[in-house]
């Protein structure tokens, strides 16, 4: 056998066991007796046995790949989210195929289409700031490939999703900032049409009128790159001397602290911030940046198992699971007691 590849045949002729029972043990499921386990790994080892998934794929329709597309791998938040969704895969014997849509909805369908080339068993997707089009997702179903949406989605599309909480925090986040005696705030959001970007404004919102503050158009800016924007926004809303400002995202809050105190301004004292993520880049900033932490870690364990039950037991029906984030109060909106 030195000179080609060793097979699960091979190895359970050799040790007159089925190759289902020696699969079994090499997936490392738990209905195998250890002793056969530890033979079957044993022997697996000295023959530098490699599973062959293409073969496996032929046989049991299933490639046992996941595609995962985010909008940027390098953040704070999907960076977690992959890590989460890393730990399933390893645990119930699922290869992951990461793509990017760098925010573009062109980029993303093409990765759709390209995955699902691959033969991938299952999709999840947090869907690009461009994304309205259903009709990526309308073929993948075509296909009979499952997908589910994880923190950002389309809310008109007819899918599973896990999701967190955006609007309830975001109103706890302007509420703290009002308790904490402001009542001229302004909001940086993010892209219009964004499902957390629009979730996170009515937050703001529906706060400030049910504390009976007043808010005008001028005291919302989107902006459309997030951070990119930040310090044209802040600057955009000054004019309106506001003596609180709650940011989309926690980059574009330590933005906002650096350009008020290039201004002479106080933080908290004469404006306070609070920004939305639980970034790291919040706690280096001085004051330290009062944020909502996200549990973005366990919104890709919980996106992947969700996914999974769906690719094995045929789960056709569609659910949603909601987690709840948490206000981190910091230097920058602390004021009282």
């Amino acid at each position: 056998m030195k000179n080609k590849q060793v097979t699960i045949k091979d190895l359970a002729r050799k040790l007159r066991l089925s190759v289902s029972t020696v699969s079994r043990a090499l997936r490392n499921l738990p209905d195998i007796n250890e002793e056969t386990r530890r033979k079957v790994l044993e022997l697996a080892e000295g023959l530098n046995y490699e599973p062959n998934y293409i073969a496996q794929s032929l046989i049991n329709k299933q490639t046992r790949i996941i595609g995962v597309i985010v909008p940027l791998i390098a953040t704070h938040f999907f960076s977690h989210a992959l890590s989460g969704m890393n730990e399933i895969a390893n645990q119930y014997g699922y290869h992951l195929m990461f793509c990017q849509s760098n925010e573009s909805a062109h980029q993303e369908a093409d990765a759709i289409q390209q995955l699902a080339s691959c033969r991938i068993d299952g999709l999840l997707i947090s869907v690009s700031k461009q994304t309205q089009d259903a009709e990526p997702f309308l073929k993948l179903r075509q296909k009979g490939i499952p997908f589910i949406f994880f923190d950002r989605d389309l809310p008109h599309v007819c899918a599973s999703r896990v999701k967190v909480e955006q609007y309830k925090t975001a109103f706890k986040a302007v509420e703290h900032m009002i308790q904490q005696g402001c009542r001229n705030i302004a909001h940086l959001a993010g892209p219009k049409g964004l499902s957390v970007s629009d979730e996170r404004l009515r937050g703001y919102e529906d706060a400030m009128q049910q504390h009976n503050l007043q808010y005008t158009p001028q005291h919302i800016v989107h902006c459309e790159k997030f951070q990119l924007n930040a310090l044209e926004a802040v600057k955009q809303v000054m004019h309106l001397q506001p003596d609180g400002i709650f940011t989309v995202n926690d980059p574009s809050g330590v933005i906002v602290i650096k350009y008020l105190q290039s201004q002479g301004y106080r933080v908290p004292q004469d404006i306070a911030v609070v920004g939305f993520n639980g970034d790291p880049v919040a706690e280096v900033v001085e004051p330290a940046l009062s944020t909502i932490i996200q549990p973005g870690y366990e919104v890709g364990k919980e996106a992947l198992k969700m996914l999974i039950r769906h690719i094995e037991e045929k789960f056709m029906e569609t659910e949603e699971l909601v987690l709840e984030g948490t206000l981190e109060i910091r230097g920058s909106s602390k004021m009282r007691g």
